[in-house]
């Protein structure tokens, strides 16, 4: 638990945060009119995440509720983090077969070779 009892919890909250605001929108549905102007600008999920930060900030730092509570908050931001990582390098390791039509694949193929394939004739 070195990572999380070391990492600021303010630091932790604006990763979790960054990451919400990332992350691709949903539309939810607006309980009234009055909700539309915050509802707009902010999202459940945040507002959630401000709610739970806000309603124990006054726990002691050295509790053991609290403690449980900045190890889940930092390895939720830490997960974050490593998915984003995880997809960035499946999308760097993603073959040319996934990528390329066939027909390019041959193109290539054959200028590695020194070759040209003959243009498709449409009629």
């Amino acid at each position: 638990m070195k990572g999380a009892s070391n990492t600021p919890p303010l630091h932790v909250l604006r990763t979790i945060l960054r990451h919400i605001q990332s992350a691709p929108k949903q539309s939810f549905p607006k309980e009234s009119s009055s909700d539309i102007a915050v509802a707009a600008n902010d999202n459940p999920l945040g507002r959630h995440v401000l709610q739970q930060y806000k309603l124990y900030k006054d726990l002691s730092p050295t509790s053991t509720k609290s403690m449980q509570l900045r190890k889940m908050a930092y390895d939720y931001a830490k997960l974050n983090i490593d998915l984003k990582e995880r997809a960035r390098l499946h999308e760097l390791d993603g073959g040319a077969e996934i990528k390329l039509s066939p027909k390019e694949l041959s193109r290539r193929a054959a200028a590695r070779a020194g070759l040209q394939l003959p243009e498709e004739s449409t009629a």
